[in-house]
């Protein structure tokens, strides 16, 4: 099917098919393009509904039930931990000396992070009182740092491998308690250094990729409001502030490898189907 898109036919310089495609249930071919542009991709949309009008029933859909393969397909999505701890996180370019010019002056991006219910309680001392200070267990932090606490502000980037991993703290303190609701105060440090050779400049540079070097320093602080009564918090915000330096094969820092600032924000994700999407790396979570 995407052999028929935007894509189709080509095998030089990778097989990447990325993009927004329209297909029927049959596996018709109805439209696709790659942009982020609203407008393009409505124009597509709408080009695409126009062939789906013209089509018959029988042209549309497949044969057969497709109940019966519901319960054989296996998304990330149906891993999703509504009773855990979901977060949403947002990454962008903080202001620096010289401005960024363009697109790139106002870029984002997000993704989640999850935590199964029986993982919850690790982010809270276990001692409820005032004052009580805990280290968040290490295969947490580090599921934070390792997916979350990367450079994918301009595009893609695969997750830090673990040696590059040379600082990861994060600490929970009481500092409240009101009933079965505990204020809980947030910080840590996270330290990413990287050295090898591969591509930063996306195709360009693919068959001759060089020495590189990447990394992040940053310092972490935060509220949240955890309800023991309920297992699970009311409230959660951490940033994680900071510099980072180098880039990778498809994160769009091919001209911006110098030191420079960046910032992370986690807070509660919301329950809509939007945001009940896989973390971007989910598949390496281990579940």
């Amino acid at each position: 099917m995407f052999e028929k898109g935007h894509y189709g036919g080509r095998t030089v310089p990778t097989d990447t098919r990325q993009g927004t495609y329209a297909l029927t249930p049959s596996g018709e071919f109805l439209g696709s393009l790659n942009s982020n542009d609203p407008s393009a991709v409505a124009r597509m949309l709408k080009s695409a509904l126009e062939k789906w009008n013209e089509m018959t029933p029988d042209q549309r859909l497949q044969k057969g039930d497709p109940k019966r393969q519901a319960n054989e397909i296996q998304r990330g999505e149906t891993m999703f931990p509504s009773d855990g701890l979901v977060l949403r996180v947002f990454v962008r370019d903080l202001p620096r000396e010289k401005n960024v010019e363009g697109w790139r002056a106002s870029a984002w991006n997000q993704d989640y992070l999850w935590y199964r219910k029986s993982e919850v309680l690790s982010w809270v001392p276990k001692e409820w009182s005032k004052g009580a200070r805990t280290a968040v267990s290490e295969p947490l932090v580090k599921r934070l740092v390792k997916f979350n606490l990367v450079d994918h502000v301009r595009g893609q980037t695969p997750f830090h491998p673990d040696e590059a991993i040379k600082a990861a703290h994060i600490f929970a303190t009481i500092e409240k308690i009101k009933g079965q609701i505990a204020s809980v105060k947030l910080d840590g440090d996270v330290k990413i250094e990287r050295r090898g050779i591969w591509p930063v400049g996306g195709y360009s540079d693919m068959n001759n990729p060089k020495e590189q070097s990447l990394g992040l320093t940053l310092k972490l602080e935060g509220r949240a409001k955890f309800d023991r009564a309920k297992g699970r918090f009311s409230e959660f915000e951490l940033l994680a502030l900071g510099t980072r330096y180098g880039g990778t094969q498809y994160n769009g820092r091919f001209d911006d490898l110098a030191e420079a600032p960046i910032g992370f924000y986690f807070t509660l994700a919301g329950d809509t189907p939007a945001e009940r999407v896989a973390p971007a790396h989910f598949y390496a979570y281990g579940w």
